[in-house]
């Protein structure tokens, strides 16, 4: 029960985080990236026209207290307005989209896309999708480790990591809803190589559809279910075998998969009669000159620097080879190529954000790795070593509340952070002179 109770003070947390932040209380939910994410809906539910994605812009313009642009309208050569995000985010917010469009139409509140109701719908979908991420993982880690073990290791992940912050003030943002994608498909993926039922299979293309969905570059965690189990080199001559054996399966999880993401090519092909847009046409990757360093430990939105959880859960790797030797190759082999892909990304900071937020989406597999770590320093290490890795987890706890606080509070800079400013500011609440 202690796994429960950590998930359930983390859900505790976050929801008294969530009702006292500006989104929630100020109206400024759907302005840059989560307005992007959004568009569709108002435009193809209340507009009824899916090449009016400029009509939150006015709506932005009418009830934001800050005149915001939303970001990422893409204007195509027919004049009609698409959002440059995907949809997939639209697709997980559409029921409670029309929640709040039922709810508005019942009470006194304009059922126009944009008033009360649908923003803190929107905040409420985040947060909801990311508790339930954090239940799938609390789940799979109960699958290989005690409920003691689980505990602290979902303790690290939902509190100790950048994980907090996209589940409670930006939970408009998409990760929330790709934690609990990667999560889902993480689980499937364990399932299947150990039954290789169908259901699994169709579970793996389902949730990681979805996630490509929201965000293309998703696509590359197909390398786990791909990889998993793979402990040997007898095993790695075997898997081409193995998954021959289980073609029929691979197809269904392939057809389920293109499926969800055939959706963006129809809206594509609706809005400007061509089945691929290139709406991200002035941002590009630059894989030749990749930003791997700035974007693990520089000032502006180092990963190790605002998140060091996460040089535990990679030391953890290790520990994994006897706790979880599954997950080692997959981890990996993933490692290496999600972060020279993520960082090649010209604008590598990704804008606005705490950490390294596209990053989000490992945290379900790196769970793994890190309750590995408590689990070997339990039963083998000294008892000083032990009680030294569970204080460097609670300091990495620490440090993450702290520093989301300050971030959501304006003091840490959500872009262009510099070391002295880290440095005067680390102390300070919102609240000094």
């Amino acid at each position: 029960m202690r796994s429960f109770y950590v998930w359930l003070l983390t859900a505790a947390l976050a929801v008294a985080a969530l009702v006292q932040d500006q989104p929630w209380n100020r109206l400024k939910v759907f302005s840059w990236d989560p307005g992007g994410y959004y568009a569709y809906l108002p435009s193809a539910f209340i507009y009824h026209d899916l090449g009016r994605a400029d009509s939150l812009q006015h709506l932005v313009e009418k009830y934001g207290p800050e005149k915001t642009p939303v970001l990422g309208i893409y204007t195509l050569p027919n004049g009609r307005a698409i959002s440059k995000y995907p949809l997939g985010l639209a697709v997980g917010e559409l029921p409670w989209f029309w929640g709040a469009h039922l709810y508005a139409k019942a009470h006194s509140d304009l059922p126009d896309g944009f008033s009360r109701p649908y923003q803190q719908s929107m905040v409420l979908a985040g947060l909801a999708y990311g508790l339930l991420g954090l239940w799938v993982v609390r789940k799979l880690l109960l699958h290989y480790f005690d409920d003691r073990t689980a505990a602290w290791a979902l303790a690290g992940v939902g509190l100790g990591t950048n994980f907090y912050n996209y589940a409670t003030f930006d939970a408009p943002m998409a990760h929330g809803a790709l934690f609990m994608w990667q999560a889902a498909a993480l689980y499937c993926t364990v399932r299947w190589h150990e039954t290789f039922r169908w259901r699994w299979a169709a579970g793996i293309g389902l949730f990681l559809g979805m996630a490509v969905l929201c965000r293309f570059t998703e696509m590359l965690y197909v390398l786990i279910p791909l990889t998993w189990g793979i402990t040997s080199l007898a095993a790695l001559r075997q898997r081409g075998a193995l998954l021959a054996s289980h073609a029929g399966q691979l197809a269904l999880m392939a057809a389920i998969g293109a499926a969800v993401l055939s959706l963006q090519f129809l809206f594509w092909k609706a809005t400007s009669g061509h089945w691929l847009v290139d709406a991200y046409s002035t941002e590009r990757f630059d894989f030749r000159h990749p930003h791997v360093f700035n974007g693990l430990f520089s000032f502006r939105k180092g990963w190790f620097l605002y998140t060091p959880l996460a040089l535990l859960m990679l030391l953890g790797l290790n520990a994994a080879r006897r706790a979880v030797p599954a997950v080692v190759v997959p981890a990996l082999v993933l490692l290496p190529v999600l972060l020279y892909v993520t960082f090649s990304w010209e604008a590598w900071w990704y804008g606005g954000g705490f950490s390294a937020r596209p990053l989000v989406s490992l945290y379900p597999l790196l769970a793994l790795p890190l309750a590995a770590l408590l689990l070997r320093a339990r039963q083998r290490w000294e008892s000083w070593r032990r009680q030294g890795l569970h204080l460097a987890v609670l300091l990495c706890i620490g440090l993450n509340l702290w520093q989301t606080w300050q971030y959501a509070s304006g003091l840490l800079m959500y872009d262009n952070n510099t070391p002295e400013m880290y440095r005067r500011n680390f102390f300070h609440t919102p609240y000094a002179p």
